[in-house]
């Protein structure tokens, strides 16, 4: 990972920080769940973990209904001894997702994401967002604007080639939680899922695989308005079509995430996500680890409706897409 030691990748951490944190403050925008932060890197859609889960469940029937709906945008150029990487694209997809609490304390979710890589329109807007708050250009410069390239050669192979955009509806998942504990001030909720290969790894929406994850979510009250949240996953992956001499069949992810409800119905959100690589690289970070910050701001109206806006930024740099935004309306009955 291009993240450096001592004092100067603190430095680099609070540059990357400023810009999500900037957005932060400014958002008028929700209760304390988790920020529903997905994998944006075009080449490894549908794999990876499973995202945030709900840590306290419902101990009554109840619905909740949500549309998040994430904007990224990646411009990296990497190469090794053995490997060119070139991604310069835009992904939009809205995920709609579903969940039923039942009163045994088992709960039922369903997420159906539709997935779109373009050249999109977000490169001028990403420029200028970096100069302002002095974030690294990276391979910017070098690419042209708002034009979609995906390449990777590996051992003078090229395995992946396309400018075309392309989308569709993506990897369709099926999770069953249950509460392990639940009290005031704590929650725990195990989850197991199921991932069915209804993407197409050539349309870049899904992976053709198979998966199925195990997660142990945790919620914990810090104090009367700061809620601390995080999660465990490891996620077994069948073969899919995109790389697959080079696809492991473990990824390991975390997540830890503090929310604090500022006044009224506010409440501000940090939060941290990491996984492991999907398949094996020589030094292409973009390939590799991944280490995500992204912070929100979400409002909890009368009526039930939650949203949220919020923004993720690569920590560990080139080691995901350069910026995502995330928009999130949730409704529960």
């Amino acid at each position: 990972m291009n993240v450096r030691g001592g004092a100067g990748m603190f430095r680099g951490l609070l540059r990357r920080a400023a810009a999500p944190l900037f957005l932060l403050c400014c958002t008028a925008a929700a209760d304390s769940s988790p920020l529903p932060v997905r994998e944006q890197n075009p080449l490894l859609a549908g794999f990876g973990g499973p995202g945030a889960m709900p840590a306290r469940l419902s101990d009554a029937d109840a619905w909740s209904l949500e549309a998040a709906f994430a904007w990224g945008n990646s411009a990296i150029m990497q190469t090794s001894a053995r490997e060119s990487l070139i991604v310069d694209a835009e992904t939009r997809e809205f995920r709609f997702i579903a969940q039923r609490a039942f009163p045994n304390g088992y709960a039922l979710r369903i997420q159906v994401p539709y997935r779109h890589t373009s050249a999109g329109s977000l490169d001028g807007f990403i420029d200028r967002w970096h100069d302002t708050f002095g974030l690294p250009e990276g391979a910017r410069p070098s690419l042209p604007q708002d034009e979609l390239r995906l390449f990777y050669r590996r051992d003078g192979v090229v395995k992946v080639n396309s400018r075309s955009s392309a989308g569709g509806f993506g990897d369709v998942s099926v999770e069953i939680g249950r509460t392990l504990l639940s009290t005031s001030q704590n929650a725990i909720s195990g989850w197991l899922a199921l991932k069915l290969p209804s993407g197409d790894a050539e349309d870049f929406t899904g992976s053709s695989s198979l998966d199925m994850t195990a997660a142990i979510a945790a919620d914990y009250q810090l104090a009367p308005r700061w809620r601390f949240f995080g999660q465990l996953a490891g996620t077994w992956m069948s073969e899919g079509d995109r790389l697959p001499a080079q696809q492991r069949d473990w990824s390991w992810s975390a997540m830890a995430g503090v929310s604090a409800r500022t006044f009224g119905q506010l409440v501000l959100t940090l939060q941290l996500d990491a996984r492991t690589a999907v398949y094996d690289t020589e030094e292409l970070d973009y390939l590799g680890d991944a280490v995500v910050l992204s912070v929100a701001g979400s409002y909890d109206f009368a009526s039930d409706w939650t949203l949220s806006l919020g923004v993720s930024e690569d920590i560990a740099v080139e080691s995901a897409p350069d910026v995502v935004f995330l928009f999130d309306l949730k409704k529960t009955f």
